[in-house]
């Protein structure tokens, strides 16, 4: 169970993942798995011509959540999120919840202080510190093709 929500997280800025993914997705929907609370990643795709919808467990609505979750997407993006997730388990299962919908997926991670061990970062937040690299054997568990492409993990 996560002990840590994570809702503190979230900031009101354009993900530089989705910067660097969108562009090249106009007429395509997106999930954004765990986009926050802010809709700036949602003004920014429209801008774009794609369209994106935001799960987010902690700082959405059920209704907006249950609609996102039915969206059809053509990718998943899930930019900074598995490393504020304390717990193993509740991480793996945003992967699986990533992996269930088998289309390509884009994963960034913010790596902290690199140290690999966890803790709090700063008031009710908590950093998991791994490498990108460190979250590829266990998106190889999900996915059948891991790349990092830099501080991008596409998984397919």
């Amino acid at each position: 169970m996560q002990h840590i929500t994570s809702a503190a997280t979230s900031l009101n800025q354009v993900n530089p993942a989705i910067k660097n993914v969108l562009p090249h997705l106009s007429g395509l929907t997106v999930l954004d798995i765990g986009g926050g609370k802010y809709d700036t990643n949602k003004i920014y795709a429209t801008g774009l011509g794609v369209k994106l919808y935001i799960y987010d467990k902690f700082n959405r609505p059920e209704a907006e959540n249950t609609q996102a979750l039915a969206c059809n997407p053509d990718i998943i993006v899930c930019n900074n999120v598995l490393n504020v997730i304390d717990d193993g388990q509740a991480m793996r299962n945003v992967i699986a919840l990533c992996a269930s919908y088998q289309v390509p997926c884009y994963f960034t991670v913010h790596e902290g202080n690199k140290s690999g061990i966890g803790g709090i970062s700063k008031k009710e937040c908590w950093q998991r510190n791994w490498k990108t690299a460190d979250y590829v054997p266990i998106l190889q568990k999900y996915f059948y093709s891991v790349v990092c492409k830099g501080k991008l993990i596409i998984c397919r």
